[in-house]
């Protein structure tokens, strides 16, 4: 078959194929990491902790776990398409966008959680601000 789209060269190939093992290496460490988070934020239902204890710690392996797997999901994607950029011909631009639509989701979430944390950290100044005022009247 013949390719008809852009190649990338050799070198850019090998800048693109690195960046490929590294990404993946830290995709599966991510996705290893949620999915324990998830098994301890499940194997904590069952500990012998008081309710508000227990809940706490079951949120936050759960949510951190989920948030993990989705990461490193995206990650791993993403990946996949620059490797593909590597080993196939005569598709780099598709592969290329690809990768980047899988980024895209990871900074948006990552995005979204910034500044959720910068209005509760807003939030949590503004509080404690009143609450200083308030106690030195």
């Amino acid at each position: 078959m013949a390719s008809s789209g852009y190649e990338f060269s050799s070198s850019q190939n090998e800048l693109i194929g690195d960046l490929a093992k590294k990404m993946n290496f830290v995709a599966t460490l991510l996705i290893a990491i949620g999915i324990l988070g998830i098994f301890l934020g499940i194997v904590n239902i069952f500990n012998a902790l008081s309710a508000s204890e227990k809940t706490a710690i079951v949120l936050n392996n759960l949510i951190q776990g989920v948030f993990s797997v989705l990461v490193g999901t995206w990650t791993k994607n993403a990946a996949k398409a620059f490797t593909q950029i590597v080993t196939t011909a005569g598709t780099d631009i598709e592969n290329l966008m690809i990768a980047l639509g899988e980024l895209r989701k990871l900074y948006t979430l990552q995005y979204w959680l910034a500044i959720i944390a910068l209005v509760f950290s807003v939030i949590v100044l503004i509080i404690i601000l009143i609450t200083v005022i308030a106690v030195s009247f």
